[in-house]
């Protein structure tokens, strides 16, 4: 066997220790990388949270958690992704081969595949199981780049209801029981919403709604009023300048 003497054999050594460990260390994505070099619309990989999309605007790209590839949709483009509330899960948006974008969840194996509804162009309900705990989420997708969670501190967003000017909701705030015992009522704290086409905030009523059931009967009477019903039937009017 051939032995390295002197400086140079151990710098040689070195150098060849050094190439070994950098290519062990080295992500995954890097061939890619090198096939989608990067130019004025795509700059190699994007961050979005603990999320990578790689290769940015390419059609079959990927989203990564942890260099694990967790989404790729054949001959689509992934522009846009939202982190869901429990890890490994996000909202995003696909663009296919013919223009369209869609709007879409993706989980893990083990939770219940999403229910998603699309309420008014640009407006959607998922009702999502995450890790066994479900929650009612309402998004607006904007210039078909982005995605709005409409009330990220809820996870019982209910009831979108698309109207002349906008989309009307609600969301359970609270539950409690009321009356003696044995004879008490369960009653649901409700707020409304309000989300008009023309704005990019979200709007809310200035009072607190009660039912005896954890819904409401929400729907538009013209492009200025909309009207709830309880679960009795006694109900109220609102107009469009009561929410704030």
């Amino acid at each position: 066997m051939r032995r390295v003497h002197g400086w140079r054999g151990r710098e040689r050594a070195v150098a060849a220790g050094l190439v070994i460990v950098l290519a062990l260390a080295w992500p995954a994505a890097l061939p890619a990388q090198r096939q989608f070099p990067a130019d004025a619309r795509h700059t190699g990989m994007v961050q979005l949270g603990p999320y990578t999309v790689f290769p940015e605007n390419r059609p079959d790209n990927g989203v990564y958690l942890n260099n694990r590839l967790l989404l790729s949709l054949p001959r689509q483009t992934i522009i846009q992704i939202l982190p869901l509330p429990a890890e490994g899960r996000f909202a995003y948006l696909a663009r296919a081969e013919d223009g369209k974008v869609q709007f879409g969840a993706s989980v893990l194996p083990a939770d219940a595949p999403p229910r998603i509804v699309a309420v008014s162009p640009g407006f959607y309900h998922a009702v999502l199981t995450l890790g066994g705990v479900v929650y009612k989420k309402l998004y607006r997708v904007v210039q078909e780049r982005s995605i709005v969670d409409l009330l990220p501190i809820s996870r019982t967003a209910d009831g979108m209801t698309a109207g002349p000017k906008g989309v009307a909701f609600y969301h359970v705030a609270t539950a409690e029981d009321k009356g003696p015992a044995g004879q008490s009522v369960k009653t649901f704290g409700i707020g409304l919403h309000l989300m008009l086409f023309a704005e990019d905030q979200v709007r809310h009523l200035n009072h607190g709604v009660v039912n005896t059931l954890p819904r409401l009967d929400l729907k538009w009477l013209d492009d200025q009023r909309l009207e709830y019903k309880l679960a009795d039937g006694r109900g109220e009017v609102l107009s469009v300048a009561q929410f704030q």
